[in-house]
């Protein structure tokens, strides 16, 4: 999947780095108070190696109707101790010499499943039968046909997989030529994961929703993007949340100062951010990993005390993939980019988050030549322990 400056899209992944930026230091302690303060400090970003490792020995190895490389990586925890990792845009086996794939169309979402306590992909999983011998989706048409589905992030469920669908149809010509036009919501049977149904969701104020999904509290946080009109290419950060069990449901929408039923109501909770990213829980506070709206190579951290309130914020960037080009340049043909950002808490340790970014080319010669070309890169984001008795500020 590709992300364009002047469309709301999703996409996500990861990407192996060969170097690491330490992050300046956050917040100090508040005067007047007796114990030391709570505030996340980052203290250096990694390339997460066997990961990344684990996955090009997968993909390496891929035949005929597998996994070779694909973009907007999402990871859901399920029921049985799988992780599985929900893709866009997948180009399947055969790989050969030099990463090598043959030509042909992508398939738009697939799923691949890991256990836990290992990294490792083990199964590719498409959708039912075949179509004039084409791989199909998990969910919609196969091969070229319109509109298609992207996944967005997924989550469990009273017992069933719940994975947010952007619909995308054809918008003009090259690389970026299409547009976001509604969400679904798609329900997986489990342990299987057959698709039961797909049913629509809010998508009548331009929010792109279901970039990242979250559980608090018994509620489960649904974050969504918009791109601004007046600034084009430019998105917002907004949030929604529903009762568990209520995912096709009700929502309610953050409005800045309380929650409405009326998701023309919801305020952004920060701004330029890309049209994917992550936001989690690390020692009761919650961290925002985003990059620009804009292509370029820089990721940044927003940390809060509650997962709606990154509004006033200071982000501060934390890394810069080696991969990507600080100056994206649009008219290109060929040009390696890194682009959108997911969290991974099914990866992460204590005082650590696992995040990918995505890679990808804007000539599909360079993806045919060398898969790895579209594939993730993982890193691990570490925080400065927390110090006993603190109090968050």
């Amino acid at each position: 999947m590709r992300l364009a400056r002047t469309r709301t899209v999703l996409v996500v992944l990861l990407v192996g780095a060969t170097g690491s930026l330490t992050a300046a230091p956050a917040f100090g302690a508040v005067a007047g108070r007796t114990a030391p303060t709570c505030d996340l400090i980052v203290a250096d970003v990694e390339p997460d190696v066997r990961t990344q490792r684990d996955w090009e020995r997968f993909g390496d190895r891929a035949v005929a109707g597998e996994w070779a490389g694909a973009d907007g990586t999402y990871s859901a925890a399920l029921p049985d101790g799988r992780i599985a990792w929900l893709f866009n845009d997948t180009f399947l086996g055969p790989v050969g010499p030099g990463r090598s794939i043959q030509p042909h169309d992508p398939v738009h979402n697939t799923i691949v499943t890991t256990r836990r306590g290992s990294d490792r992909p083990v199964t590719t999983v498409l959708g039912d039968g075949t179509a004039a011998g084409e791989p199909l989706p998990i969910v919609g048409p196969p091969g070229t046909d319109q509109p298609w589905y992207w996944n967005a992030d997924g989550i469990v469920d009273e017992g069933r997989l719940y994975v947010f669908e952007a619909k995308q149809q054809a918008a003009g010509e090259g690389h970026f030529g299409f547009e976001w036009i509604g969400t679904d919501l798609a329900v997986l049977s489990l342990p299987d994961l057959k698709v039961e149904r797909v049913v629509p969701t809010y998508d009548s104020a331009d929010i792109t929703w279901g970039v990242e999904l979250l559980p608090v509290d018994g509620y489960i946080y649904i974050y969504g993007v918009r791109q601004l009109k007046e600034f084009p290419g430019t998105k917002e950060a907004l949030v929604a949340r529903a009762g568990e069990g209520e995912l096709d449901g009700t929502w309610e929408f953050y409005t800045g100062d309380g929650w409405s039923s009326n998701e023309h109501d919801a305020t952004a909770i920060a701004g330029d951010v890309g049209s994917s990213y992550g936001v989690s829980e690390v020692n009761e506070q919650y961290v925002m990993v985003t990059t620009d709206s804009f292509l370029g190579s820089a990721i940044y951290t927003l940390t809060a005390s509650s997962p709606f309130s990154f509004a006033g914020v200071t982000r501060r960037q934390i890394y810069d993939t080696p991969e990507g080009q600080p100056e994206y340049d649009d008219t290109a043909s060929g040009d390696i980019y890194t682009y959108n950002v997911a969290a991974h808490p099914v990866l992460s340790r204590k005082n650590t988050l696992a995040v990918s970014y995505n890679v990808n080319s804007t000539g599909i010669d360079d993806l045919f030549r060398d898969i790895s070309n579209n594939r993730a890169r993982f890193l691990e984001i570490r925080f400065k322990p927390q110090p006993p008795n603190c109090r968050a500020s």
